[in-house]
């Protein structure tokens, strides 16, 4: 579901929001052992992924400076990183993102936080 709405997103003229502490997120993840044991991908696979992403979305450079509440320090990047960007959605799983303070603050931005599944029906995927 995530693989095609992602797919599908790139295929169209919505842009992308993505930033360089993400894309290490993303890569050192990828290579965790039941992450490796559920996609499989090999090394090189995985740095093509994260070039194919750096390459079809937009880079945000976040702002330490920009104080956003979230339960995880962790996740702060993600909020500095729609934020900064100006995007309508932030699309996630994770639920800090769906509960106060994190979901107040980013819909007072003009932010809206779905999952992917919400996202493909706004979007009609």
């Amino acid at each position: 579901m995530a693989r095609d709405l992602l797919l599908r997103l790139i295929e169209s003229d919505h842009v992308l929001l993505i930033s360089d502490a993400m894309l290490y997120e993303l890569a050192k993840v990828l290579r965790y052992p039941r992450m490796l044991a559920l996609h499989g991908l090999s090394e090189s696979r995985i740095y093509d992924y994260i070039g194919f992403l750096r390459r079809t979305t937009e880079v945000i450079r976040p702002n330490p400076l920009l104080v956003t509440p979230i339960r995880d320090i962790n996740d702060t990047v993600v909020m500095q990183t729609a934020i900064i960007g100006e995007a309508d959605v932030l699309c996630t799983r994770d639920q800090d993102f769906f509960e106060p303070p994190a979901e107040p603050f980013l819909r007072r931005a003009g932010i809206a936080v779905l999952d992917d599944i919400a996202l493909m029906q706004r979007l009609r995927f």
